[in-house]
C-alpha cells in the first residue's frame, strides 16, 4: 500500500523519482541510518520506530518541519501523533497512524457469563472492580468453575477472562496513566514513575496474574502473552487489550467487538504511531521536494486503504469532528470500535500520548524497567519492591535529558 502511494505520487509529479526501502523494525534500521550518516547518503525520508526519534533528534539529523504546518500545506494533526523538538518546541514529525489501546472481547463468551458488553462510551468505561468482577466470571477451570466460584482451581484454568499480547510499555504504562500516575508528565518536565499511583497501576496488573487468577503468565517482553486477538480468542480468552491495528486482523470475524479500556482512577488510553521524518540536507531543492511529498504521506487521504482496514487510524484532526470525512473510516470495523475510537479522540485528556515521543532518556529508561518489572509480573516480588530497586536509576536517566 506504501509503495501504490509513491507510485500515485509520482504520477502526479512527473519528473519526481521515488526510491523506496522496507527495513525491518529491529536493529537493522539503526544499523542503516548510522551507516548512511557516516556516508553522507541519509534518506530524505522515512518513517521510524517511537522510541528513536530523539535519538536521532539528539544526533541532529531531523530537520525542522514546522513551516509545513504554519502555512497549511499540512492539516492540523492530532497532538497525540505531533512530535516536537523538547527544547525548541518545533514539530520534528508525525505519525502516519493514530493508533490507541482498546478492549477486544467475544461477544458470544460474554453472553455466555450473562455480561453485557463493554461501554464504548469513555465516560461509562467499566470501573476497575466491575471490570475485575467480569474477568473472573469469563475465567474457568477444568472443572467448570469460574474464578468466582468456590472452589476455582487456579492451576487448571482453561479459559481466561483477560489477555494481552504482552505486557510491554504500551500496556503497562497505560496502567500507570489510568491510575493517576504515569510515565512524564505531558510536557516532559515532570517525573511520574515513582508515583504511588503509577506503582499501583502496575500493581493492579500483576493482581490480575497471581492474584486474581484472571489472566495467564505474561512477561515484559514480546514473548509472553496470548498473541494478536483472533488468535487469543480462539485459544480460549474472553477479552483482550490490544492496539488498535489489530482491527485489521479481526474485522471479518463476527463474534469479536470492541470496547473502551475500563478506567482506574481515570479512563484514558495510551498512543503510538511509527513518526514520519525529513532529514536535515543543504540542497533547498531536496528539501522542498521532500517537504511536499511529506504532506502527501502524512495526508489520511492518501493512505485511505490503510485506514479503511483499520491498520491504520486518522492522524489528522478534522478527520473524527467532520461528517465527510467520519464516512469514509471506520463503518466496516467491528461492533464499537469506531464509537469507541471516536470517544477516546473527542474527549479532552482521554489520550495519553507516548513517552517515547518526547522524552529522550525514554529508551534507556525503559531498557532499566525492562529489567527489573519481571519480578513484579511473576508475583516474586510487589511491584512496590521492584520500583525501589530501579527507580533511583530510571529517575536520574530521566534527570539527564539525553538518549545516550
Amino acid at each position: 500500500m506504501v509503495k501504490a502511494s509513491c507510485r500515485a505520487y509520482e504520477k502526479a509529479n512527473p519528473g519526481v523519482t521515488i526510491k523506496e526501502q522496507a527495513l525491518p523494525a529491529d536493529g537493522t534500521f539503526d544499523q542503516y541510518i548510522q551507516s548512511a550518516k557516516e556516508k553522507g547518503m541519509l534518506p530524505n525520508v522515512s518513517y521510524m520506530g517511537e522510541g528513536d526519534i530523539q535519538k536521532y533528534n539528539e544526533m541532529g539529523l531531523l530537520a525542522d518541519i514546522s513551516d509545513i504546518f504554519e502555512d497549511g500545506t499540512v492539516k492540523e494533526k492530532l497532538p497525540a501523533v505531533t512530535v516536537r523538538d523538547p527544547k525548541t518546541k518545533k514539530i520534528i514529525a508525525v505519525g502516519l497512524s493514530n493508533q490507541i489501546n482498546l478492549l477486544y472481547y467475544s461477544k458470544s463468551k460474554l453472553k455466555d457469563a450473562g455480561i453485557a458488553t463493554p461501554p464504548t462510551d469513555v465516560s461509562k468505561a467499566w470501573d476497575w472492580d466491575t471490570f475485575v468482577t467480569n474477568c473472573k466470571k469469563l475465567t474457568k477451570d477444568s472443572n467448570g468453575k469460574t474464578a468466582a466460584d468456590a472452589g476455582f482451581d487456579p492451576s487448571l484454568v482453561e479459559n481466561y477472562g483477560l489477555g494481552f499480547n504482552c505486557l510491554r510499555e504500551f500496556h503497562l504504562f497505560w496502567g500507570m496513566y489510568a491510575n493517576g500516575g504515569g510515565v512524564v508528565s505531558a510536557d516532559g518536565t515532570q517525573f511520574l514513575m515513582d508515583k504511588t499511583e503509577s506503582i499501583e497501576g502496575v500493581q493492579k496488573f500483576a493482581d490480575l496474574i497471581n492474584k486474581d487468577h484472571v489472566a495467564s503468565s505474561a512477561t515484559y517482553s514480546y514473548t509472553g502473552g496470548a498473541g494478536a486477538v483472533a488468535d487469543g480468542i480462539a485459544a480460549g480468552y474472553a477479552m483482550m487489550i490490544n492496539g488498535s491495528w489489530d482491527i485489521a486482523n479481526v474485522k471479518d470475524n463476527d463474534d469479536i467487538g470492541v470496547g473502551v479500556l475500563p478506567k482506574m482512577k481515570s479512563a484514558v488510553t495510551v498512543n503510538c504511531g511509527g513518526p514520519l521524518v525529513i532529514y536535515k540536507t543543504d540542497d533547498k531543492d531536496v528539501l522542498a521536494a521532500s517537504k511536499k511529498f511529506y504532506a502527501y504521506m502524512v495526508d489520511p487521504e492518501q493512505n485511505l486503504e490503510l485506514v479503511k482496514s483499520g491498520a491504520w487510524l486518522p492522524n489528522q484532526s478534522d478527520w473524527y469532528t467532520d461528517s465527510s470525512l467520519l464516512s469514509k473510516w471506520g463503518n466496516e470495523y467491528p461492533t464499537g470500535a469506531k464509537e469507541a475510537i471516536l470517544s477516546y479522540v473527542n474527549t479532552k485528556g482521554a489520550v495519553a500520548q507516548w513517552p517515547a515521543y518526547y522524552v529522550p532518556a525514554y529508551n534507556k529508561m525503559n531498557a532499566t524497567f525492562e529489567k527489573y518489572i519481571d519480578k513484579a509480573l511473576t508475583g516474586k516480588e510487589t511491584a512496590k519492591q521492584v520500583f525501589s530497586e530501579c527507580m533511583p536509576k530510571i529517575k536520574k536517566e530521566f534527570e539527564s535529558g539525553t538518549v545516550g
